[in-house]
């Protein structure tokens, strides 16, 4: 697959939005939160209002925006966003989404504010005790040194198995190894492989049954640490 990569633009908004809800649609997890009857192309308009002022524009010096496009089609196939932590936050600039004025910043956020994004509204599903223990064990890993963190990894579900997660996560592989920064991420099931495949090592894991809480059986979380070759500069 002929893939080209590059930092996103609020013009990509569309085309993001198609293929987040597309690659977590299909996802036990993203599907439990939402009401039976919702459908993908809804999910994915509310997503396309939102994502201009609430992903791509918002704490722009900390996030990093990375797009992966089929060449012989031109769709955005793969979406990853890294964070920063604050000694970094000068670099990998090429991934960083251009600012726009304060006319173009009122109308994104109108936009927004239409956008209807309520997920677990209307359903039995209330995953908050579990999702909290998630948060936990994050916090305490990442209290102790500071981390690039890959925060968001998509890719479209007619490209899922053709290597786009696995280029993607490679990219931030070869920032961590320039800057000399270890990665961070949080896994679930479909996506851990990738990872370790790539060499991060699972550092904790965390499986929990969510059918109490009106979900299938497994929620299963792996946090995953990549050191680079150099870590001198990690605080």
């Amino acid at each position: 697959m002929s893939l080209t990569f590059s930092g996103c633009t609020v013009e990509d908004a569309a085309a993001l939005a198609i293929n987040n809800a597309g690659a977590f649609w299909g996802q036990p997890y993203w599907r439990m939160i939402w009401p039976a009857d919702a459908q993908l192309s809804y999910i994915t308009e509310q997503l396309k209002n939102r994502i201009a002022a609430r992903v791509l524009l918002i704490d722009r010096d900390e996030r990093r925006h990375e797009k992966a496009v089929d060449n012989d089609t031109g769709a955005v196939v793969g979406y990853a966003r890294w964070l920063l932590p604050p000694a970094l936050q000068s670099e990998w600039t090429e991934a960083q989404v251009p600012d726009v004025d304060d006319k173009a910043k009122k109308v994104f956020e109108e936009l927004a504010d239409s956008a209807v994004w309520n997920p677990g509204a209307g359903t039995s599903i209330n995953t908050d005790v579990l999702d909290a223990k998630i948060a936990s064990t994050k916090q305490r890993i990442l209290a102790g040194r500071e981390f690039i963190q890959l925060d968001y990894l998509a890719v479209h579900p007619d490209s899922q198995g053709r290597g786009v997660a696995t280029s993607l996560v490679l990219r931030g592989v070869r920032q961590a190894e320039r800057l000399g920064w270890p990665i961070f991420v949080l896994a679930f099931d479909v996506s851990r492989g990738v990872y370790l495949r790539q060499g991060f090592r699972e550092v904790e894991q965390l499986l929990q049954d969510d059918r109490p809480y009106g979900g299938s059986g497994n929620y299963n979380t792996y946090f995953l640490v990549y050191e680079p070759a150099s870590s001198s500069k990690v605080a």
